[in-house]
């Protein structure tokens, strides 16, 4: 009853502040219900860019909806405290910004188009460390679209202990409620693709199981969906997240009612192993714009900018690096100019790195760095220049000795850890993934394993022992849906996460191949029966061959 009174008097203190525009408001209770903008209208919902005092809300709307930017309205009801009277924060709701284009840049008509997006910004949130019920809610007919929680977390800088859940790699075809199976299927139109089978993934309720652990917000680190576009086209990028929130596996997420931190990788970004050169580039760049509750971005406000940024919780400090939209093709040859991060967004993390050592108020870094930075083949493997000179600089610069650096991945569909005795710099790896695509290992070694999967996502325990000498502390646990924790590794007391089964990888002629092989698997089904009909047709040929000889033989005798 209260709530509702709130609502109602929010509402009367907007209209009146807008008097001179109040006829737009004003309807007829059951017009409200049969014309223009409706609640099923909306079609999801996520939240991102969590501070003390703030949180942004992304919705996407059906095709053909009739609402406006002054439809919507955001409540938030904080979680009340003993002697607390009933109040609310409001947020106004808007168009999302698209970017600008770039330098000579030609824009299609889909990109000038403004998408099925609105966002809500609660900029002014009256209490820290304090959970929150928010509503976001039609303005004229009061009906609650969407609803949901959140949870802010201290003013930054303060003391304050945590959970972060991470993980990458599940798309639409992730389905969270569908047992693993194979079916067969013949195309009779095609003697090529005669025999096709198609995988429906594991039954992981994965989302549903990260939601019970109470994490503050859910670190996302690419391969958000598999459309592997290669299309300059910004509708296909914005077909790509909304098929991917209408799939199972997207609702299933999106219920987890936690605020993200999203980097994208190679398959959201682009097609496989994905680069600056890819088609799609600025149309994904503004697609992330448009449809990510992102933190500010500082690389830019262009479509050809990169999507980077960082933040603050307590006195850690996140930094999330983009390593796709500035990186050199892999295959270019091996250089000093060779880059993953591009010279704009290289000089942004040394900053941000050196800064966050030297603020009195940041006791950990933690590097959202998306792929293997422990691999001497692939991924950081191809651009060993450039990681030798953030290592150098590390060193120059004594980072990660008083304020120290963990790495948290994806991309590699495992549980994995390094100490730090195998790792480029010795900076401490944590891996996990994959939340719903089938299991690979990618670099090391790592001292505590490596623990390939699906249905897999990993653990922060951060905990700020406080004071101004007061570690900040991370307590890892690599999870899996099926056999519980699988590895673990604390960063203050390491002897109490000792390594069992150390992962070291064979040789990189023996991963060549090994990779050949699993890509060539999914073409087995094929290829057996085949290579069966083959081998028959060649004895029959020889023993026919052969008998032609004999015959031969015994004219000539």
């Amino acid at each position: 009853m209260e709530r509702g009174l709130m609502r109602v008097f929010a509402t009367l203190a907007l209209l009146l502040a807008a008097l001179h525009n109040a006829s737009r408001f004003i309807v007829h209770a059951e017009d409200a219900v049969t014309d223009g903008c409706q609640s099923e209208d909306v079609l999801w919902i996520w939240s991102g860019a969590l501070t003390s005092h703030s949180v942004t809300f992304k919705f996407g709307l059906r095709e053909g909806h009739a609402c406006s930017d002054a439809d919507f309205i955001l409540y938030a009801f904080p979680e009340l405290q003993e002697g607390e009277r009933p109040h609310s924060a409001i947020g106004m709701c808007s168009g999302v910004d698209s970017g600008e284009r770039g330098e000579g840049e030609e824009l299609s008509v889909a990109a000038l188009e403004s998408p099925n997006v609105k966002q809500c910004e609660l900029v002014e949130l009256p209490h820290s460390a304090r959970k929150y019920h928010y509503e976001l809610t039609l303005l004229r007919s009061g009906a609650v679209a969407k609803s949901g929680t959140f949870r802010t977390p201290v003013p930054e800088g303060e003391p304050f202990s945590f959970r972060v859940a991470f993980s990458s790699c599940a798309d639409e075809d992730s389905d969270p409620k569908v047992h693993s199976i194979v079916i067969f299927h013949r195309n009779a139109t095609k003697l090529s693709s005669y025999l096709r089978y198609v995988v429906a993934m594991v039954k992981t309720q994965v989302f549903d199981e990260i939601a019970g652990h109470d994490a503050l917000f859910f670190l996302h680190t690419g391969d958000l969906h598999y459309h592997n576009l290669v299309v300059n086209d910004v509708a296909a990028f914005r077909d790509a997240y909304n098929s991917m929130f209408a799939s199972p596996a997207g609702r299933a997420m999106l219920a987890m009612q936690l605020p993200f931190a999203y980097m994208w990788d190679d398959h959201d970004f682009g097609p496989d192993n994905s680069d600056k050169t890819a088609p799609g580039r600025n149309a994904s760049v503004q697609a992330y714009r448009e449809f990510v509750p992102h933190y500010p971005l500082p690389g830019g406000v262009s479509r050809s900018s990169t999507v980077h940024q960082a933040f603050s919780v307590g006195r850690v400090r996140f930094i999330v690096t983009d390593l796709r939209s500035a990186r050199t093709p892999n295959t270019a040859p091996a250089a000093p100019s060779k880059t993953v991060l591009g010279k704009k967004q290289k000089a942004w993390f040394k900053a941000e790195l050196l800064r966050a050592t030297s603020d009195p108020d940041v006791r950990l870094i933690v590097w959202c760095n998306t792929m293997p930075w422990l691999d001497d083949e692939r991924k950081w493997g191809h651009f060993v220049h450039e990681q030798q000179e953030l290592v150098n600089f590390m060193k120059a610069h004594a980072l990660n000795r008083w304020v120290p650096i963990i790495i948290v991945s994806g991309d590699a569909h495992m549980l994995a850890v390094d100490d730090g005795s195998h790792s480029p710099g010795n900076l401490t790896v944590l891996h996990a993934a994959a939340l719903g695509r089938p299991g690979s290992v990618k670099g090391g070694p790592y001292s505590h394993g490596a623990f390939p999967g699906s249905g897999q996502y990993g653990l922060l325990d951060i905990t700020d022992e406080g004071g101004e000498q007061g570690r900040v502390c991370i307590y890892y646990r690599g999870m899996n849906i099926y056999k519980g924790m699988l590895v673990e590794y604390d960063t203050c007391h390491p002897d109490r996460t000792p390594a069992r089964e150390p992962y070291f990888p064979p040789p990189v002629a023996v991963r060549v191949l090994l990779r050949a092989l699993k890509k060539s698997k999914k073409y087995a089904v094929v290829a057996v029966p085949v290579l069966v009909l083959a081998a028959l047709a060649l004895a029959l040929l020889i023993l026919k061959r052969s008998q032609q000889r004999a015959v031969e033989e015994k004219k000539r005798s």
